[in-house]
């Protein structure tokens, strides 16, 4: 295997730097057509030259003359996607000049020498469009260009075979985030989509419709879908519509860089004029459905084609057009297909038409699930969401529907939120399983909902709030722990044992006490400490880690055997099923925990098992970081020193430039305007002197007048000395005391004359030293700037250095060595995350034992003592004072 293929770590880090160029010179909304146009460009061109090299190869073996080769190599029937002459990235990659307009026409060149596939794809992306006042400059869209080559883009470049495709997930991703309320518009979270994907559950041979496809995720990963299933995609029909045109272009890019070649992607308002028919004109209707329509839109009757979609009218006013997208969904689907779609909260239980179309729905017994979403999940928008699911199969006998509860299970983000892997497996699992979970699911009959007015509030049938806090009044009062509430924590003394007897101590029949061990040890300060080393706790997670291992070892050739079998789904589907027998009986974590940390696993890994299973065991997938810390210790100490010391001024010059900043003498780092202060007061000082030599000269003039007239100058020394003292141009004090000294020598000096001369030399003595103070700050200050500048290009060099010193560590890796390191790895992080939640479960127990100490520890009696002394204390104080 080449050690020079590429790894889906290393292509997003080169895409990012294909933004760095660009950034700064508009934002991030504006140059992803750049970004999209340019990686679609190198990509097409690279592999039509792969398939033109594969090509001769072939035609040279068959015998063909060297005129029918050149014909044939330029024949776009050979091709997938021809590539004219100008449009070549061998053309391109020497562009000086105009190269905005080359770029344009290379692009229109190909989607017309491309029209099934490409039309009115690439001829939008406009690198001449002008940002502000003016357009993209050659000298960057050249440097662009020359980055761009860099990055191979053939299929054999590739550690697995759709890698450009996660590459190109990762940047509209990025620019969603970027965007903010506008990435919404194209771009729905990779985790909902999955959530909702494998509700769905499409397989092969099937037809899958998303009527608002946006940049295409949800095709594309129904399409990936079937592959992990084991499946064979190819015969799959993918079908959407797109309302915005450049959206529409990037989601037909996004289905041709995955490899999708075989695809039906329409342009227009799928509410106002849908476009996908069957033979007899009427509306298509598909196995599966998947979408997430814009929230909250208004919509307009009087021109929509084909009302017969719909059973129920929504108002036209009041973005009340959420339903209406549900039920163009519903009459697109098959008399057995099933669909998911994201919705806004409020379609569960308002009024009017949206109720009646809710009782239509559960009438015809299509209403399979409701799934309540946490917030904050999408672009722009804190509106709750839920996922409706719709299956015609069955729907005749269909009495229930599953309500699921998930609201509570997410990562919380800065600016959004986010499912974990972890909560949609389990949401997948207890819809698939019809589990009645307490606080999370359960399945609620059709005649319930009729009860409840066909409101479908989620907690109305699954209330996930927590209990109310016990608080016993006794207790309070007089001391001891509630054994009941004791009592509350079994589970967590099941899993430690002895933790019980550690913690508390028998009272009475109903209250226990808190053990000695904990009252005498730091009281509530000394739990968490306490917990942590008990024998039980300790013993408890070295057998779950002893059964990891056992489960690891057991596991480690099925994985090692990826490159042979090629079937990583299978695996990860095999060995979630399995990982529960191993793990479960531990009792320490649930099924949810078990299978969610592996899945958390296994998708953070996806990209390495892809590589594994396609390249096998290359040391390119060893991370840089690993390499170094094993090869190069002593390099990346000196850099953690330097960064250190960086952060360390770069505190220091924030905290200097901070309003109200107190003045830190020590530090030397000076605020900015103090800097500024400070060379000002240094220029005005400076012409201080100089005007001192201007007035010293005046003096001297003076006095040799004086001396010459009266004939008082010593013989042979008039011309040295005047000489010396107007000649003088420094400004330093020695020079002026020099000066003063000369006139010694001059007899009868004039008292008048010499008190100027003392005067300008007590002058120049104090603006000297107001100099010298003020270049004393100043140098300190320079000093500690170029130290940060200095050890910030040191950092820049020294991490360019360790890029060459990983590369030559890693071609002296073998294939075998490489496969330890790499397992060793992937058994780390499979630690790592059980470790998570058993540390989560843990600070459970801490948390609810520490709970139980500041409720009871201290009784009432005991705060009111301690009151009353108190207030006798400030009485005493008072009659001190006089105030009786």
């Amino acid at each position: 295997m080449s050690t020079k293929k590429l790894t889906l770590a290393k292509l997003e880090r080169l895409l990012f730097t294909a933004c760095d160029i660009l950034r700064g010179k508009m934002d991030a909304s504006e140059y992803k057509e750049y970004i999209f146009g340019m990686l679609f460009l190198k990509r097409l061109s690279d592999q039509f030259d792969a398939d033109k090299t594969r090509h001769k190869a072939e035609y040279i073996a068959k015998g063909l003359t060297p005129d029918l080769i050149a014909r044939q190599l330029e024949n776009p029937d050979k091709f997938d996607f021809y590539i004219p002459a100008d449009a070549r990235w061998e053309v391109l990659r020497h562009l000086k000049t105009g190269v905005g307009s080359a770029l344009n026409k290379a692009l229109e060149h190909i989607e017309d020498d491309n029209p099934d596939k490409l039309q009115d794809v690439l001829k939008g992306i406009n690198f001449n469009r002008k940002i502000g006042q003016k357009t993209m400059d050659d000298e960057t869209l050249v440097q662009f260009i020359q980055h761009f080559d860099e990055i191979p883009l053939r299929n054999e470049d590739f550690e697995f075979p759709d890698l450009l495709g996660a590459a190109y997930e990762y940047l509209i991703k990025y620019f969603a985030d970027s965007a903010g309320k506008k990435g919404g518009e194209f771009y729905t979270p990779a985790e909902v989509v999955r959530l909702l994907v494998q509700i769905i559950e499409p397989k092969e041979g099937m037809s899958v419709y998303d009527p608002t496809a946006g940049s295409g995720g949800m095709l594309i990963q129904s399409w990936q879908y079937i592959q992990e299933s084991g499946g064979n995609p190819s015969d799959l029909y993918l079908a959407g519509q797109e309302d915005n045109g450049g959206t529409w272009a990037i989601c037909k890019m996004n289905m041709l860089l995955h490899g999708i070649n075989s695809f039906d992607i329409r342009q227009g308002d799928t509410l106002a004029a849908p476009q996908h028919f069957d033979t007899n004109g009427e509306l298509r209707r598909f196995d599966r459905v998947i979408a997430n329509p814009p929230f909250s839109q208004n919509y307009v009757k009087k021109t929509m084609q084909h009302p017969e979609r719909f059973h129920t009218f929504m108002p036209e006013s009041g973005k009340k057009a959420d339903l209406m997208f549900v039920q163009h969904m519903v009459a697109s689907l098959t008399s057995y297909g099933k669909m998911a779609v994201v919705m806004p909260h409020g379609v569960l239980f308002r009024g009017g038409e949206e109720k009646a179309a809710r009782k239509h729905f559960i009438r015809d017994g299509i209403l399979e699930a409701v799934i309540g979403l946490p917030p904050g999940l999408f672009y722009g928008t804190g509106i709750p969401a839920c996922v409706l699911v719709m299956n015609r199969k069955d729907a005749p006998v269909r009495k229930s529907a599953l309500f699921i509860n998930a609201d509570r299970d997410f990562k919380e983000g800065k600016n959004q939120n986010s499912l974990r892997p972890e909560d949609v497996e389990w949401i997948t699992h207890v819809y698939r399983n019809r589990l009645t979970v307490p606080h999370y699911s359960r399945e609620v009959p059709y005649v319930e909902l009729a009860g409840e007015d066909y409101n479908l509030n989620i907690r109305r049938y699954v209330d996930n709030s927590p209990p109310p806090e016990p608080h016993d009044v006794r207790a309070h009062l007089h001391g001891g722990v509630p054994r009941a509430e004791v009592e509350a924590l079994s589970p967590y003394f099941a899993n430690y044992q002895g933790l019980r007897e550690l913690l508390f101590a028998d009272r009475d029949e109903g209250y226990l006490d808190f053990a000695p061990a904990i009252t005498e040890n730091g009281g509530r300060d000394g739990i968490k400490a306490r917990i942590e080393a008990a024998p039980g706790v300790v013993a408890k997670h070295a057998a779950f880690h002893a059964a990891l291992g056992d489960w690891w070892r057991r596991i480690v050739p099925r994985i090692e055997a990826l490159p042979e079998k090629m079937n990583l789904f299978a695996l990860r589907r095999e060995l979630l099923d399995d990982i529960d027998d191993w793990l479960l009986p531990q009792g320490i974590l649930t099924l949810q925990q078990v299978r969610g940390a592996f899945a958390n696993y296994m998708t953070e890994l996806a990209a390495d098992f892809k590589s594994v299973a396609a390249s096998g065991w290359g040391p390119e997938l060893i991370p840089d970081e690993d390499i170094l810390v094993s090869q190069f210790p002593d390099v990346l100490e000196q850099i953690e020193r330097d960064k250190a010391r960086i952060a360390e001024l770069e505190a220091l010059f924030a905290a200097a430039d901070e309003e109200d900043a107190e003045p830190d003498e020590e530090s030397g780092v000076l605020p900015s305007e103090t800097v500024k202060s400070l060379r000002t007061e240094r220029q005005e000082a400076g012409q201080e002197l100089r005007d001192c030599v201007t007035d010293l000269k005046g003096v001297i003039d003076e006095l040799y007048v004086d001396a010459k007239a009266r004939g008082r100058i010593p013989r042979g020394q008039a011309r040295g000395y005047f000489k010396e003292g107007l000649a003088v141009r420094s400004v330093d004090l020695s020079s002026i005391e020099r000066i003063v000294s000369i006139f010694s020598g001059v007899r009868d000096k004039p008292a008048e004359a010499l008190g100027k001369l003392e005067a300008l030399r007590k002058q120049a003595a104090g603006v000297l030293a107001t100099v010298e103070g003020i270049d004393t700050q100043l140098e300190r200050h320079a000093a500690l700037a170029e130290e940060l500048r200095e050890l910030k290009a040191g950092v820049k060099q020294a991490e360019k250095r360790m890029d060459e010193l990983v590369a030559k560590a890693r071609e002296a890796i073998g294939e075998e060595e490489a496969k330890r390191l790499i397992l060793v790895r992937f058994r780390s992080i499979l630690i790592e995350r059980y470790d998570g939640y058993l540390q989560q479960y843990l600070r459970g127990c801490v948390a609810a034992v520490e709970n139980l100490w500041s409720k009871y520890a201290v009784t009432l009696k005991t705060i009111l003592a301690q009151r009353d002394a108190e207030a006798a204390k400030l009485d005493r104080f008072l009659v001190e004072l006089g105030y009786e």
